[in-house]
């Protein structure tokens, strides 16, 4: 006769994802102290992690922020300079469009 295979539960493998993370242990009788510990603990692990977010977007992308924002102010120079270099040659166009006028103006009398 062949032999049944009895199948068992298995256990999902353990998965390492914080390290850092205490142990919260969830009971049928859990007492309003141990939900108020729980709570704490996720609140002290979930800081943990914004500080960790922080601290990585800091190291990652300062550099990154720091380059964008000299370009961004190189630009805004040399905007500002061929916006005064555009407005000298608009009151100089003026002057010889003047001078133009006067030339005209003295050659037909």
């Amino acid at each position: 006769m062949a032999q049944e295979k009895i199948l068992r539960p298995q256990s999902w493998p353990e998965c390492n994802v914080f390290p850092a993370s205490p142990a919260i242990c969830f009971t049928d009788n859990i007492t309003c102290d141990h939900e108020k510990e729980n709570n704490r603990q996720v609140m002290n692990e979930l800081k943990v992690l914004f500080q960790h977010l922080l601290d990585y977007n800091k190291r990652t992308f300062e550099k990154f922020m720091q380059d964008i924002e000299r370009e961004y102010r190189e630009r805004i120079n040399v905007n500002k300079k061929l916006l005064y270099e555009n407005e000298d040659l608009k009151m100089q166009l003026q002057e010889a469009e003047k001078k133009l006028a006067s030339m005209k103006s003295d050659s037909i009398h």
